[in-house]
């Protein structure tokens, strides 16, 4: 995700030579790439469970996750939340927070690697 956006910076300061790059326009682009990158994630993510048939394996895995939770708590209210989160609808809610939460990192690490390379490279043009 880094990586993402330190490429994309070095890109375009290959394509613009010219063009100072400030860390804000290298954050810029490498959110963009972020974005792309997150895009690519899911239409891979989305093949994988349609084509491999892994969403059995998926759900198995967040209903296993679900119950080791539960049996770490004591409280009445946690279960009943616990128990909402094993319904269908709780894991389409658990499966929605978990690509929100992917995202975030997408932008975050893409974003931090534009802007870090755009500095740097600004730093040893001086």
């Amino acid at each position: 995700m880094i990586a993402s956006g330190v490429l994309a910076v070095l890109f375009y300061r290959r394509r613009h030579l010219a063009i100072g790059l400030t860390p804000g326009a290298g954050a810029k682009l490498g959110a963009l790439s972020g974005m792309f990158g997150f895009g690519i994630f899911c239409i891979f993510t989305a093949l994988e469970v349609l084509v491999f048939h892994t969403g059995s394996q998926l759900r198995t895995a967040l209903l296993e996750a679900v119950q080791q939770s539960a049996a770490r708590t004591a409280d009445p209210q946690a279960q009943q939340v616990l128990e909402y989160l094993k319904s269908p609808a709780g894991l389409t809610l658990v499966m929605a927070m978990g690509l929100i939460v992917m995202l975030v990192f997408f932008l975050l690490l893409s974003t931090a690697g534009g802007a870090i390379t755009a500095a740097l490279l600004r730093r040893s043009e001086k």
